[in-house]
């Protein structure tokens, strides 16, 4: 049967945990130094996946030769259906190496017990050394109206003394964007790049988006799991602009 994910959600400004839906994943790529873009979408349900390019791709396409050539291989409008997670997005998450799962869950905030790789991508973020592309959730919001992410920051090995500089931050401690950067509000330090789809937020939703370190995991093996932070949307639909709708008829017949 296909996986139906539950992500339960811990944060800083909440004594209780929060269960929102998960109810899709994108994939996103960084075409250049100052371009990101939404370029496909996977959604599921009792009878399989569905996954298709968003309108994102087409700004791939005409920004970068590279892109072009990779959305090329079959038509933009193209909509697979599979039983299995189909493998762009599969190729991302532990499914080939399960037992590495519970190692790497507490680090991402979640139960380690909770072996659905959909959750585990949803915060990993699915990166890989051999490409630019990332992985982030579509979810439900709260009975408040409010929608949390979780995401680690990258490129933390560039910080001078890495493990000094993550034993003075706590959880709770403001994060504010500039440019790609994570900025921690208290120091006015660089801590790391944040993922294109939150860097896109803030930047259509200027004021709207509240960001906090949530975890510090000085035994994490993977750099990118040693700050793991939050997002605290309200007042605005996520991921509703033209870009991340999908091309193709992906909620309808094939």
């Amino acid at each position: 049967m296909p996986i139906k994910s539950l992500d339960t959600l811990q944060t800083s400004e909440h004594s209780i945990a929060t269960t929102q839906r998960i109810t899709g994943l994108f994939m996103g790529c960084q075409v250049n130094d100052n371009l990101w873009v939404p370029a496909r979408k996977l959604i599921w349900d009792e009878s399989g996946y569905r996954s298709g390019n968003v309108k994102g791709a087409i700004q791939a396409i005409i920004n970068s030769s590279i892109f072009h050539n990779y959305f090329s291989l079959s038509p933009l409008d193209r909509i697979d259906v599979t039983r299995e997670i189909p493998g762009d997005f599969s190729r991302r998450m532990p499914l080939d190496r399960p037992e590495e799962m519970p190692q790497h869950l507490p680090h991402l905030g979640l139960s380690a017990d909770l072996l659905d790789p959909i959750a585990y991508v949803a915060r990993s973020g699915g990166y890989k050394q051999t490409d630019s592309f990332d992985v982030f959730p579509e979810i439900d919001p709260d009975s408040d109206g409010c929608y949390y992410f979780y995401f680690g920051l990258r490129e933390l090995h560039l910080l001078p003394e890495l493990k000094s500089t993550l034993s003075t931050l706590k959880s709770g401690d403001k994060i504010a964007v500039r440019g790609k950067e994570a900025i921690h509000i208290a120091t006015n330090l660089t801590l790391g790049l944040l993922p294109g789809y939150i860097v896109a937020m803030d930047n259509e939703n200027s004021g709207l988006l509240n960001l906090a370190i949530e975890r510090i995991n000085l035994g994490a093996i993977y750099t990118r799991h040693k700050i793991i932070c939050s997002a605290t949307c309200k007042g605005f639909l996520p991921f509703s602009t033209p870009v991340y709708q999908p091309i193709g008829d992906l909620y309808g017949k094939v």
